[in-house]
This record gives C-alpha cells, sequence and structure tokens, in this order.
C-alpha cells in the first residue's frame, strides 16, 4: 500500500511539472489598490487589506490605505460593514460564514467602487497527512503529503497550505479535480523552506471556488516560470483593475504529526 502511495505522489509531482503556461497581462502596478479579503467556515471575524502598490518593479513594497468603505453581503439578505482595526486592516462586526452562500465584497476607495464575488463550497476533510522522502531526477526530496476523498458528480477546486511548528506557511496548492473526480487523492503540498525531524506538521485543506482556483494557480505560475524581476499580475476576481482576490471558502484541517526521520517516519499526537 505504501508502495502505491509513493507512486501515485511521484506521479503527482511530475504532472505538476507540467502545468500549462497562462498568458498574464503584464501591466504597469504603480499606485494601484490591492484588496486581499477572506471569509471562511470559522468563526470571524473576517478580514479585508487594502494597500496600494510603489512601483512595477518593487510591487512587495505596499502602502496601507485607510478610509476605505467596505462592506460583506450574502445572498440570504445578511450584510456588515467593516471597521478599520489598524491602518489598512479591516475586520467584520456581525457576519457569519456560511457554506453554500454567494458572498459580495464591496469596497469604495479613493472615489473608486470595486466589486468581487466568490461562492463559499462545502468543506471536504483530509482523512490523512504524512511524510515522504525519495529521490526525484538525482536529487534528494522530503516532501509532506495529503490523502482525501474527492466527492463524485461535482466539480472541486482546492487550496492547501502546511503549518510548520504551528506556523501556517506562504505558500499555497491549488488543486483541481479535472483527473481525479470521485476518487481518493493523494497531494504533495509545499512548505515555505522545509522542515526538519522533531518538527510538528499540520495540513489545512481549503474548498474554493473556480474564479479562486485560477488566481492561485496563475500566482504560482507566474512565481515559477519567470525569473525576471517584474511578476505578473495573477487573474483576479475584483472588478475595475484592482489587484488582489475575495475568496469565501470552507477550511478544514488535519491531525499533527511530529517529524520522526527523513524516511517515511513519523507519528499522530492528537
Amino acid at each position: 500500500m505504501k508502495r502505491l502511495i509513493i507512486l501515485s505522489l511521484i506521479a503527482a509531482l511530475i504532472a505538476a511539472s507540467c502545468t500549462k503556461n497562462i498568458h498574464l497581462n503584464l501591466q504597469n502596478a504603480a499606485g494601484l489598490l490591492v484588496i486581499e479579503g477572506n471569509i471562511n467556515n470559522q468563526p470571524g471575524p473576517y478580514t479585508v487589506l487594502l494597500s496600494k502598490t510603489v512601483t512595477y518593479y518593487d510591487s512587495n513594497n505596499l502602502i496601507p490605505v485607510s478610509g476605505g468603505r467596505i462592506t460583506i453581503s450574502d445572498n440570504a439578505g445578511n450584510k456588515d460593514s467593516l471597521i478599520e482595526v489598524s491602518p489598512g486592516t479591516y475586520h467584520t462586526t456581525s457576519i457569519v460564514g456560511t457554506v453554500g452562500r454567494i458572498y459580495h465584497l464591496s469596497v469604495n476607495s479613493g472615489g473608486q467602487q470595486y466589486d468581487a464575488y466568490s461562492t463559499m463550497n462545502p468543506p471536504v476533510s483530509i482523512d490523512s497527512v504524512g511524510v515522504l522522502s525519495f529521490n526525484f531526477f538525482g536529487r534528494s526530496q522530503k516532501r509532506t503529503f495529503i490523502q482525501f476523498q474527492d466527492p463524485a458528480n461535482v466539480v472541486n477546486y482546492y487550496k492547501g497550505c502546511m503549518y510548520v511548528n504551528h506556523i501556517k506557511q506562504y505558500k499555497v496548492n491549488p488543486l483541481n479535480d479535472n483527473l481525479n473526480n470521485g476518487i481518493t487523492v493523494q497531494a504533495f503540498l509545499s512548505t515555505d523552506s522545509g522542515f526538519n525531524i522533531h518538527d510538528t506538521l499540520q495540513a489545512e485543506l481549503d474548498a474554493i471556488d473556480q474564479p479562486m482556483y485560477n488566481y492561485w494557480n496563475s500566482l504560482n505560475s507566474s512565481t515559477l516560470s519567470s525569473q525576471t524581476a517584474a511578476p505578473s499580475n495573477p487573474v483576479t476576481n475584483i472588478s475595475n483593475n484592482a489587484l488582489g482576490y475575495f475568496s469565501a471558502y470552507s477550511a478544514t484541517v488535519s491531525h499533527i504529526i511530529v517529524v520522526d526521520s527523513f524516511g517515511i517516519g513519523f507519528h499522530r499526537i492528537n
């Protein structure tokens, strides 16, 4: 059984290295509004971040934007006006993330209106999480992986991420079920800088909608496909030429494991 899982995961890694190129719109990002908003099935408050880019070649340098008028509403008639808790950071006060609802983010900033919509799909449980060590094209690799059952007869999109020693990693892993609808899925998840023996690992699997899959997939493709200083702008679901995203998603987390060795060595602690 372990051999089958290992072979399946290595095949998945090879497939991931052959991702189709996405042609993104390279544009001068100076002074553009960046919106990062999330709502999920966990208790709030939920956060929206507003910032502005400085220059195209220094897009990591963002200036917080205060004074925005922001609301999040759903198709059940609920509406929440967010409050600014620190420069550029806005929190909800009353809305509750509910699976199956469509959410509308409305942002008014600098006299401009920005809108985005996202659907919260049902959560999918993680069956197991583990670590694996192998040689890949002559290089030693150690990777984390998850296993879960993809729901049948429906198109599903996911975003996976890892926690190392209880710290959430920045790297995300967009997944879809184009090739594995309705079957057991094994998928690698990335960490920011690897992991070591005695580290604790935990996985999170977010059920996202297609626009958010397109965003994360294009972001990963632009990061991996170019070594130039000028990054590509990922596909966004926000109107009026804003950068960023608004995501409604349902999250599940795995049990926690401790790495015992760089073979298939780990044990569960919860």
